[in-house]
């Protein structure tokens, strides 16, 4: 068994899939496995793969596409590692990442890890120290995923969780974030910029903002809206105030101005605030669509 599975999703990935690679390679621990999963790329991802196929800890896998929830799972699934990794093809690890994540989770004896991240935009860096929250951990990941990155789980935690929801394309590891708290699984924070996130134009986060915010929704319904229904009245506060800043970037990025009031009038039913009835967005909304 590999003592560490770095699963690799990789959707039309040929520009930067190799770097990703060559991180994993070039780790300061030997006794790992990358598994590249294919999510139905469409350019030359499968060339750029080849190359590592030589070194008999790297495999690929093909699949229709999936998302990238569904992705990670098949890697998962088809992984052989006490822990298991999630790089993206367009991010990369710091040389020890893998050495001292396994060993803070041993020497922990936790589920799951909060690690620091160095941004890369242009030339830009910027370094994302992980925090831990005061107060109930389950109202702080409800409020805002304070999460910076998780990429590292024992395989038996993972699994345990139930994966990646694969009906959640983006926010995914919102949800999962959500989930591991709620199942009061305990996580480590290891303040060290151990994972490389690369923020390009064409990204996934940054390339369709009505299929974030679609998918952000989705979450909110999925946890923070059946919390609320069951008479909790902080979450209830919390879906109000989340659903009531989706509504203001639907307004005001994606100019989707149906979806915008759709989203104030479910935060006004659970949490009614004068504020938000009377913000001038609400009238600016009811114009526009008055002329549409």
């Amino acid at each position: 068994m590999s003592l560490v599975s770095v699963i690799i999703p990789a959707y039309n990935a040929a520009n930067f899939v190799a770097c990703a690679i060559k991180s994993v390679l070039d780790q300061t621990m030997e006794d790992f496995e990358i598994i590249v999963v294919d999510d139905g790329s469409k350019d030359y991802t499968p060339r750029v793969v080849e190359p590592f196929l030589v070194d008999s800890r790297v495999r690929y896998i093909h699949q229709e596409n999936r998302g990238l929830p569904g992705a990670r799972n098949a890697g998962a699934k088809v992984s052989r590692g006490e822990y298991l990794a999630f790089l993206d093809a367009d991010d990369s690890l710091a040389p020890k990442s893998l050495e001292a994540m396994r060993r803070r989770i041993e020497e922990s004896g936790s589920a799951w890890l909060n690690v620091g991240v160095l941004k890369l935009e242009g030339k830009s860096r910027t370094i994302r120290h992980p925090r831990f929250p005061e107060g109930d951990l389950l109202l702080a990941i409800l409020a805002d995923d304070f999460i910076t990155r998780s990429p590292f789980y024992p395989r038996k935690e993972f699994f345990a969780i139930g994966m990646y929801d694969e009906e959640i394309r983006m926010r995914e590891d919102w949800d999962i974030n959500i989930r591991m708290i709620a199942a009061g699984k305990p996580f480590a924070l290891l303040d060290e910029p151990l994972y490389l996130y690369t923020r390009t134009a064409g990204s996934i986060t940054t390339g369709n903002l009505h299929k974030l915010f679609f998918y952000s929704e989705k979450v909110l319904r999925k946890h923070h809206k059946s919390l609320a229904d069951g008479g909790n009245k902080e979450i209830s506060s919390i879906y109000a105030s989340n659903m009531w800043l989706l509504a203001r970037r639907y307004f005001y990025e994606a100019h989707d101005f149906r979806e915008a009031l759709h989203c104030l009038r479910e935060s006004m039913r659970y949490d009614f605030s004068p504020y938000r009835l009377f913000h001038p967005l609400i009238h600016h909304i009811e114009e526009l669509l008055g002329k549409t």
